[in-house]
């Protein structure tokens, strides 16, 4: 592989690099997992699967206290 080939590969992989982390700076705040909060609050299968989640961890608090 030529070398002047391998800078521009280099080159370009450190542009790419700036450009991925430009966007996780700018991007993180807008998208993070605070934007997800009450997206299921009126999912009746959500509800149920966090009725039935609550349900297994207070049946093994108990078991652990036994």
């Amino acid at each position: 592989m030529a070398p002047t080939s391998l800078e521009r590969r280099v080159e370009r992989l450190e542009q790419i690099v700036q450009e991925l982390r430009s966007e996780s700076l700018h991007g993180a705040r807008r998208r993070d997992w605070r934007a997800t909060i009450g997206a299921f609050s009126e999912d009746p299968v959500a509800k149920e699967i966090i009725d039935e989640a609550l349900q297994l961890r207070e049946s093994e608090r108990r078991q652990s206290r036994e």
